[in-house]
């Protein structure tokens, strides 16, 4: 398998883009900007972006899909049919999503924005904006918030202690360190 990321000073957002180790057909997540390095990237290793994953609607996570959509032919699968004025396959709790022979399972994790999921591959886990290393994704109410930390605690943190953790902004973590030391989820409801 071939694993990338791409960091965006625009939005300091994270992209992560998988492939097959002799190329071909790749996969995209949140896709917060198009530029020159991100195509190099792709090009100089000989994938085609044909699917791309977006974790939720927010600007630093989804700028990139109209250039990309130009540029390639591709699938976009979210939480809501339509990403940017584009059609999208909508994905819900437990979904399990094949693509290019990679199994994704599909964790509505709510509270960030309504419609957070995070996207489980074997041992990597794309969390967007629900939790990153030492910290939880912002929210506008306390309502919210307790709907974070829940998606938190029931989805994220029921998995092993190595899944890796590749957030929407930040470096990647695994799913131990952060029931140990994120100190935002220790927070009481």
């Amino acid at each position: 398998m071939k694993f990338f990321t791409h960091f965006s000073v625009i939005g300091f957002s994270n992209s992560f883009i998988i492939g097959r180790d002799e190329g071909g057909d790749a996969i995209l997540i949140d896709p917060g900007i198009f530029d020159a390095k991100i195509l190099e990237l792709i090009e100089n290793n000989g994938l085609y972006i044909r699917y791309i994953l977006v974790t939720h609607n927010h600007h630093a996570h989804v700028n990139g899909i109209k250039t990309i959509m130009k540029i390639y032919d591709a699938q976009i699968y979210s939480y809501r049919n339509r990403i940017m004025d584009t059609l999208s396959h909508e994905v819900r709790e437990g979904d399990k999503l094949v693509l290019n022979d990679f199994e994704f399972t599909i964790l509505e994790t709510p509270g960030h924005s309504a419609d957070s999921i995070s996207f489980l591959l074997g041992d990597y886990l794309f969390t967007g904006d629900t939790l990153s290393a030492g910290m939880i994704g912002t929210v506008m109410d306390g309502y919210s918030r307790g709907l974070l930390l829940n998606s938190i605690r029931e989805k994220i943190l029921t998995l092993d202690d190595n899944v890796f953790i590749f957030p929407g902004h930040g470096p990647p973590s695994r799913v131990g360190i952060e029931r140990k030391l994120n100190p935002y989820i220790k927070e009481k409801l």
